[in-house]
């Protein structure tokens, strides 16, 4: 047996929480990680307290979520019959850990109260250190914490299991858990999970795949309708709509970061090709090295274009995604677009206005139906006429021959993005007040007028009530976009940074690859102002992320010497003296000093010896 094997739970804890080192293997990865993200958070092993959301709030959220919960409700009722008698808990929570609904033997239900374990309460990892729930949403994996592995303290007589839910395009809908006394749980009741899961996630996509060219692929020809089968959605012109998480594994994609794919770029071919030479007989599939066994099946109902608009999915993607948003400001712009009222979103560059855009087409009725955006500051004043409203062949010097339908039909059915709105000029904004108002548009050179079936969303830097009084907005375009702006607050007002950079690593994957912050890291990120936002942050993580070994402990010293310049100039770097005392509070311990601060030894000897000269 080894060292790491005998070390009891209660030791390793000490261990961890005074900095001192650990034998390896002491900790499952996934549990070590999880609480090295809690620690690089700030948060203490006696916890936080927390509020529980109020009946109307929870009821908001239950309604966010109702789509995949009421497809859910039959085999969460199975696999609670499943777990009767067995002192447990089943309990849903949505996709940022807060608990939706609960049902289980009543004792332990009252004992989950008095730890909080109930409905309305955040069981996210910001909120309850490493729990099941959620861990395995940051991990976006199953996974099983027992006792002791627990972070805060009070959680040790509680062993959890659970498994995360996705949707037909791998986004994160919400966590199943069951949760017990102390060693209570293990594997029987992992793999029950594993299966409601895979019920409930068939069944999604089930009812994604009417409108869509099916695609099921296995290595061996017999398991090609089995669940083990990776299964792709495709719309007619070959673009994938949605997959099992088999198929996502194929096209590369992780839970939470869909991207759009072709069924050409996938498989050397188009969708038509495959259907002229097999139809919907079994064939041969080559994706990238692999052969597989395959069959397209046509859909089980054939749409038009305004049908094909109605949602493909059930879920609506939590404003998780959106770093610390305002839950009530996501609500309110898509109640707004949904009444086809344009969305205006009004913030400072790179706080994330084209990816609320994004989120909302997703959330919205319209998810299936296209999302276009056109930045207007990008484009030259001279094109972006033609960009926006198409030409007729021959419309103008260079025009295409073949002519152009233009972003706004393009958008026909779906959601136009004006990025930059503010930039647009004046001669365009009249054309483009006229379109709204009659719902219809006339391309460049002539030609009948096009209706328009579009929703709006709009987005600028800039203080557009300003621009109106400059006389660079039109104030009647104003008034027609206006009718109920929302303002994106800038990264530094969106709480703790650090959690939300955490969040953000994780979804990045970094969770699976055990890639967390140090303390002295997220002190730095909390401190600094972030002048470039989201969008500053997040390529900088994404590039740490790229550049780490799996495992790693971020640190300052991973940092672009510019950047930990500027953040020291602002004092959110630890400067020489805070390091003494550190070193002070630490008993003259340099190694737990150097551990809490995220760097070496030899650096911390560095920079105390550069301080002494």
């Amino acid at each position: 047996m080894t060292q790491a094997a005998r070390l009891p739970l209660d030791e390793i804890r000490r261990r961890f929480f005074s900095d001192q080192p650990l034998p390896g293997q002491a900790l499952p990865p996934s549990i070590l990680h999880s609480w090295q993200r809690c620690r690089s958070l700030g948060l203490p092993a006696s916890g936080r307290g927390g509020d529980r959301l109020d009946d109307g709030a929870l009821r908001e959220r239950r309604e966010a979520n109702a789509l995949w919960l009421e497809a859910a409700r039959p085999v969460l009722a199975g696999l609670g019959e499943l777990i009767a008698g067995q002192d447990l808990a089943l309990v849903v929570a949505d996709s940022r850990g807060l608990i939706l609904d609960e049902s289980g033997d009543i004792a332990f239900l009252d004992k989950a109260a008095r730890l909080a374990l109930t409905p309305g309460m955040d069981w996210s990892e910001a909120a309850r250190g490493t729990n099941a729930i959620g861990t395995a949403l940051a991990a976006a994996d199953s996974v099983l914490v027992r006792g002791a592995q627990h972070y805060l303290e009070r959680n040790r007589a509680l062993s959890c299991a659970a498994s995360p839910l996705l949707g037909p395009q791998g986004q994160l809908l919400g966590v199943l858990d069951l949760s017990g006394a102390s060693r209570k749980l293990g594997d029987f009741q992992m793999r029950a999970l594993r299966a409601a899961r895979g019920q409930i996630e068939a069944k999604l996509l089930e009812e994604a795949a009417g409108s869509g060219w099916r695609l099921n692929l296995h290595h061996d020809l017999r398991l090609l309708d089995s669940p083990a089968a990776c299964q792709l959605l495709f719309d007619e012109e070959g673009l994938l709509l949605a997959a099992n998480r088999a198929g996502l594994a194929l096209c590369g994609l992780e839970p939470g970061d869909w991207r759009p794919r072709h069924f050409a770029a996938l498989f050397g071919h188009s969708l038509e090709h495959w259907l002229s030479r097999h139809g919907a007989a079994t064939g041969l599939l080559e994706a990238g090295a692999q052969q597989f066994s395959a069959r397209l099946r046509p859909p089980a109902r054939r749409v038009d274009a305004a049908i094909r608009s109605r949602p493909l999915a059930p879920p609506r993607p939590a404003p998780a995604a959106l770093d610390g948003m305002a839950d009530s400001l996501f609500a309110s712009a898509l109640k707004l677009l949904e009444a086809d009222i344009p969305v205006l979103i009004q913030g400072e560059t790179g706080t994330g206005k084209d990816r609320l855009a994004r989120a909302l087409h997703a959330a919205s009725s319209r998810r299936a139906a296209p999302f276009v955006a056109i930045n207007c500051a990008a484009i030259p004043e001279g094109l972006i006429e033609a960009e926006l409203f198409g030409y007729q062949p021959g419309a103008y010097t260079g025009a295409s021959r073949q002519g152009s339908k233009g972003k706004l039909r393009e958008a026909d059915g779906g959601v136009l993005f004006l990025d930059e709105i503010g930039d647009m000029p004046l001669a365009l904004q009249a054309r483009l007040l006229r379109v709204l108002q009659e719902r219809e548009v006339t391309p460049l050179g002539g030609g009948p007028a096009q209706r328009l079936n579009i929703r709006l969303i709009c987005a600028t830097h800039r203080k557009l009530r300003a621009r109106v009084d400059e006389g660079g907005f039109r104030a009647d375009l104003y008034y027609r976009l206006c009718h109920y702006p929302l303002s994106l607050p800038p990264l530094r007002e969106r709480g703790d940074v650090a959690a939300i950079a955490q969040a953000m690593l994780d979804g990045m994957g970094a969770a699976r690859r055990g890639v967390t912050l140090s303390p002295e890291l997220a002190r730095a990120i909390r401190g600094y102002r972030w002048p470039g936002n989201l969008r500053e942050l997040s390529n900088l993580l994404a590039t740490l992320l790229v550049l780490a070994d799996d495992g790693a402990v971020l640190t300052l010293g991973h940092l672009p010497a510019a950047l930990r310049e500027e953040m020291a100039g602002q004092g959110s770097v630890p400067g020489d003296s805070a390091i003494s005392d550190l070193l002070r509070r630490c008993g003259g311990n340099a190694s737990a000093a150097a551990r809490a601060l995220g760097i070496s030894r030899s650096t911390l000897y560095r920079r105390l010896g550069k301080a002494a000269k």
